[in-house]
């Protein structure tokens, strides 16, 4: 996105702009920002854990990871035929994107996502001065 793309939405949406651009946060349509001050993804996610204060919030699982749609329980059989063999044999649950309908199951991925966000859910919020 550019940076007039991202304010527009930034406004539309009521959002906060996360990021290491100081241009973009400098422009003068910026209601609502942060600049993000490490570089290393993993850091990145800690620090807006902490300075939001977000460990108590979050909810994850529900949103599409492609386009952040809400994600639903679907039965195995609906998306059976979409599947990879060795996931069709081995996985029962799923989830499916109500937007973009990608499908999401408990693989080993999950598994490592679900120790990194018990561990964001950790972080200590930012103390307030």
């Amino acid at each position: 996105y550019d940076d007039a793309a991202i304010i527009g939405l930034s406004l539309d949406e009521q959002r906060i702009i996360l990021t290491r651009d100081r241009g973009l946060l400098k422009h003068t349509a910026v209601t609502h920002g942060y600049w993000v001050r490490s570089t290393v993804s993993r850091e990145q996610l800690g620090e807006v854990v902490r300075v939001f204060d977000l460990g108590g919030s979050m909810r994850p699982f529900t949103r599409c990871m492609l386009c952040n749609g809400e994600l639903q329980r679907v039965d195995k059989n609906i998306v059976a035929d979409r599947l990879p063999p060795r996931v069709r044999m081995n996985f029962d649950d799923f989830a499916q994107c109500q937007e973009c309908a990608h499908v999401y199951w408990r693989g080993s991925h999950y598994q490592r996502m679900r120790r990194m966000v018990d561990e964001l859910a950790m972080v200590e919020p930012r103390s307030q001065l």
